[in-house]
């Protein structure tokens, strides 16, 4: 009997080494082939702890607070335990995804072995654990850097040790309990979750008869106030708190609590230390328990108290609109998850009718399996049940319940007679080793291509170096090198790509793990604001193709680029193209001219927004946008003020032979500093006015080939009188169109000294306003009036007004009549200009 008792040990022992080695092998062996990162959130965990990785050098109890507390967002632990490793082998991706081969994987193998003997035995066990290994999705978390594996790995251990504590009866169980669901808060915030309903049931099932009954302590014993233990507890509270926070005071500074941190960590140290030296008793176990996940998630949430905000800010910008409570589709979401990444449809089929035919025959006849695996159950139902009130959409989510199920499916294969469990284990094991191996090995690939609706969806389970994991996927580092080539300062990228290989999470982990000077500038979400975050990068990177991952902001932007959008095509020009496996291509631009990071430089972006505002509310199809140089491009073109019929001028060049040939209504934004622009825009401009400064501003012209035509009433030319002042003609440039500049030419005699303007004014039938240019008396003048756009057409009156310089009072003429009225101008609908 010893003997047997020793080989069936020995049997198990190897059984689990060999289902660790198998498992840890085929991961590193993944990880060994593997270059191309997978997944935006395996790269922003990976960007993080690499930027820990930098600020724990020295690594001292200040570097170690900052580690700590470091995201606001995210908590700390799979950042912290991927350190060791980062430290040996240098900052890398495999570096940091070793921690999680080498240690979370198999833990979680261990831990759901050692769950399914507490629930039922050895074999439940080991067969358990070798499902759990073999199912897609769970060894896909184990090659890639996610919060999964160690997740997985707390929750299993927090309901073996529930198990274990029989009702938190157990002292040292109880706090493993407490331990694990403290480590698992600094996991991640979801960790409870799979969790309050297995503690109801261990609440329920617990002795919670009197104090004092058998061999357990009275209820005075067990919650009498102890003196000594209080004073310890508040000294040694004090004492721990204050080793942790007072070096660390400076860096309290800006979170929540602020100087509070020291009174609350003392407080929950301190209450701590107190009920865990209390008598064993069911409550104070608990109680117990409870205070040390307190103390130890309480490292990061309390220095982020206003953690609840972060989350639902993530929560809505990353949520689905469509998802909600009268959406069917929230309640069968996880269902098909399990089904699609979990699964495949050949396993599940095969796995999953057999697993769940005994359970459902054992309700059907009112008996049970397994009186443990009520633990097991309610850990996934407890799960499903909050995922679907807040109605989190990952199928990640399901992993943490995957051991559970496994055991579950272990459990339900034992019951079967022998002979058919044997043959039904050997088809779940060569199934699911089938397609554990095309997701392990390139050369089993060829299967999956073949008939992909057999096997779990390619997303994160995929083969290391075929299909979306094609080496020549990865350009992220040649993209890197070409922007860093002869950096000055950061260089800032323009992101206008996000696929699953390369995106911004890609770019920033490289640029953290080679310390590069590159800022990265995301334009593929709902609040990229169009050209203004466009031109604030001097880098820009593209793609074509499948868009579906880019928000309709940065679709427009592409569109634009495609269609040849004139502004862009001025500034940016192509460096290098990068064709991709799939097809499509990469393409990297880069303007060298203009500002670099303009928006760091918020008082210049503010003073041209008077002029953006004025173009783009005076733009037609009769206009022409030209920038005097790259510079006022840039400042101007943040606010995107025009989408086509756009000239950008280079310094130093004359602008005549780019602006002979344009006619109608321009914009000309110029500065101090461009005279030749400004010298043609006055010879060859009927100028309307200007708005802007010294740094930048717009002056509107019309521009007519045509030499103006003399107007004439009854056949003379248009005359009129005041004391000071003759006008002996007028001559315009006919029917204009709105948007459209009508030019005016004056001719006249009198004083001119300044001590009268003229007020030339566009008038509607009403006598309102549509159009006024103010200019001193001449003896020859020309100038324009610009039409508004949305003017109907119609006949308008032109008139002038007379006044006095220093007091702006209106000088009538010789009829008595203030304004003045000239001619009746025709303002007729626009044709259709070509772009």
């Amino acid at each position: 009997m010893a003997n047997a008792r020793v080989s069936a040990r020995a049997g198990t022992l190897l059984s689990l080494a060999a289902i660790l080695a198998v498992n840890v092998w085929g991961s590193l062996h993944w990880i060994r082939s593997n270059v191309v990162l997978i997944g935006n959130d395996a790269s922003g965990y990976l960007s993080t702890t690499l930027e820990i990785s930098t600020l724990l050098q020295p690594l001292n109890l200040q570097t170690l607070f900052q580690a700590v507390t470091l995201h606001d967002y995210r908590p700390p632990a799979l950042f912290l335990t991927a350190q060791p490793f980062l430290a040996v082998l240098g900052p890398s991706m495999d570096a940091a995804q070793l921690a999680t081969v080498l240690i979370w994987l198999p833990a979680v193998l261990l831990l759901t072995f050692l769950l399914g003997r507490a629930v039922a035995d050895n074999r439940t066990g080991l067969i358990g654990a070798g499902l759990v290994g073999l199912l897609p999705m769970m060894s896909a978390m184990a090659r890639l850097f996610y919060t999964e594996m160690l997740l997985t790995a707390t929750v299993t251990l927090s309901l073996l040790a529930l198990l274990r504590s029989q009702g938190f009866a157990r002292r040292n169980w109880s706090i493993v309990w407490g331990v694990s669901i403290g480590i698992g808060l600094l996991v991640k915030w979801t960790m409870p979750i799979y969790l309050w309903l297995p503690l109801l049931l261990c609440v329920a099932r617990a002795d919670w008869r009197p104090l004092g009954v058998g061999d357990r302590p009275a209820l005075g014993d067990a919650w009498r106030l102890r003196p000594r233990d209080l004073l310890l507890a508040l000294v040694g509270g004090l004492l721990l708190a204050g080793f942790w926070v007072w070096p660390n005071r400076a860096f309290t500074t800006g979170f929540p609590l602020e100087n509070f941190l020291l009174v609350g960590w003392t407080l929950i140290v301190g209450a701590t230390i107190y009920l865990v030296l209390a008598p064993s008793a069911p409550s104070t176990n608990l109680a117990a328990a409870l205070a040390v996940a307190v103390a130890l998630a309480s490292l990061w949430y309390l220095p982020h108290a206003d953690f609840a905000s972060h989350l639902l800010y993530y929560d809505d910008v990353r949520g689905d609109r469509s998802a909600g409570p009268l959406n069917l589709d929230n309640y069968l979401r996880y269902f098909r998850h399990f089904y699609h990444f979990h699964m495949g449809a050949l396993s599940f089929w095969l796995v999953v009718p057999a697993a769940l035919l005994p359970w459902v025959q054992a309700i059907w006849q009112r008996r049970t399996l397994n009186r443990q695996a009520a633990y097991l159950w309610l850990s996934i139902l407890a799960g499903y049940i909050v995922l679907v009130l807040i109605q989190q959409q990952n199928a990640r989510n399901l992993v943490p319940v995957l051991p559970t199920m496994a055991i579950l499916a272990a459990i339900a294969l034992l019951r079967y007679p022998r002979p058919v469990a044997v043959a039904l284990g050997t088809i779940w094991v060569v199934v699911l080793g089938l397609q554990w191996a095309i997701f392990t090995f390139d050369r089993f690939a060829p299967l999956y291509a073949q008939a992909p609706r057999l096997w779990a969806t390619v997303d994160y389970a995929a083969p290391p170096a075929v299909g979306v994991t094609d080496p020549d996927y990865w350009i992220g580092p040649r993209i890197l090198a070409t922007v860093t080539e002869q950096a000055q300062g950061i260089e800032r990228l323009g992101m206008l790509v996000n696929t699953r290989q390369l995106h911004r999470g890609t770019l920033k982990y490289l640029i953290e793990a080679g310390q590069l000077p590159v800022e990265i500038k995301d334009l593929t979400e709902s609040t990229t604001r169009g050209m203004s975050d466009l031109l604030s990068a001097p880098w820009l990177l593209v793609q074509d193709g499948d868009l579906s991952q880019i928000e309709a902001p940065g679709r427009e932007l592409l569109a634009r680029i495609q269609a040849g959008d004139p502004l862009f095509d001025a500034l940016y020009k192509e460096v290098a193209r990068y064709p991709l496996p799939s097809g499509e291509t990469v393409t990297l631009f880069h303007r060298s001219q203009g500002p670099g990071r303009p928006l760091d430089l918020p008082l210049q972006v503010e003073a041209t927004q008077a002029v953006a505002e004025t173009i783009r509310r005076n733009w037609s199809d009769q206009a022409t946008l030209v920038y005097a140089n790259p510079d006022l491009a840039v400042w101007v073109g943040i606010h995107d003020p025009a989408h086509e019929r756009v000239i950008v001028l280079q310094p130093g060049q004359d602008p005549a032979p780019r602006l002979d040939a344009l006619e109608g209504t321009l914009f000309i934004v110029q500065s101090h500093d461009t005279d030749a622009v400004q010298e043609w825009s006055r010879i060859h401009g009927d100028r309307t006015f200007e708005v802007g400064d010294d740094f930048a501003s717009v002056a509107i012209y019309g521009r007519h080939v045509a030499a103006l035509t003399e107007q004439l009433v009854n056949g003379q030319p248009v005359t009129a009188t005041w004391p000071f002042f003759q006008l002996t003609g007028l001559a315009t440039s006919g029917a204009v169109v709105p948007g459209g500049v009508l030019a005016v030419g004056m001719t006249g005699d009198g004083d001119f000294s300044g001590a009268y303007k003229k007020s030339v004014r566009l008038l509607d039938r009403e006598g309102n306003t549509i159009a006024e240019h103010d200019r001193p008396l001449a003896a020859a003048d020309r100038f324009g009036l610009l039409v508004p756009p949305a003017t109907p057409p119609g006949s308008y009156d032109l008139v002038m007004y007379i006044y006095a310089t220093d007091t702006v009072e209106n000088q009538p003429d010789t009829q008595g009549a203030s304004p003045t009225a000239l001619l009746t101008v025709d303002i007729e609908a626009p044709p259709t200009r070509a772009n």
